[in-house]
């Protein structure tokens, strides 16, 4: 599994997936957090050192800024930041800055979920166009 965004959501989540059985790869595109992670330092209050550190040891969580370990995993959650425009709609360029990065690296039968906060239709109407662009 892999979850792309280490933030307050994709954490805790990467965890949950480790906790679950699955190896996990965490991607970010801030170094300094991917650099803190692989040292078992948590920036999240809900992931302690002490569960990082677990993983990190066991080598079933691992953090990096590059987006070909997508192509080792079965599933791919997104997890990035969607904040409000001034008109109160999400502002999705951070999900489309996501989503052209993973389509690079795709193969067939792999799972892309979007947990980002956003409105009904997001995955079908901006996600699902941008990853078939690279089928």
């Amino acid at each position: 599994v892999a979850v792309v965004g280490l933030g307050y959501v994709g954490l805790p989540l990467a965890m949950a997936a480790t906790e679950g059985g699955f190896n996990v790869v965490g991607l970010d595109i801030d170094a300094q957090k991917v650099a803190m992670l692989n040292a078992a330092q948590s920036y999240i209050q809900h992931v302690s050192d002490d569960q990082l550190a677990k993983f990190v040891a066991q080598k079933k969580f691992f953090a990096t800024t590059a987006f070909s370990a997508i192509r080792d995993v079965d599933a791919v959650l997104i997890c990035v930041p969607t904040p409000l425009t001034r008109h109160r709609e999400p502002d999705l360029s951070y999900v489309v800055s996501t989503v052209e990065c993973i389509a690079q690296h795709l193969r067939p039968g792999q799972l892309i979920v979007l947990e980002s906060t956003t409105y009904p239709g997001t995955t079908r109407d901006i996600v699902r166009p941008l990853l078939e662009r690279t089928a």
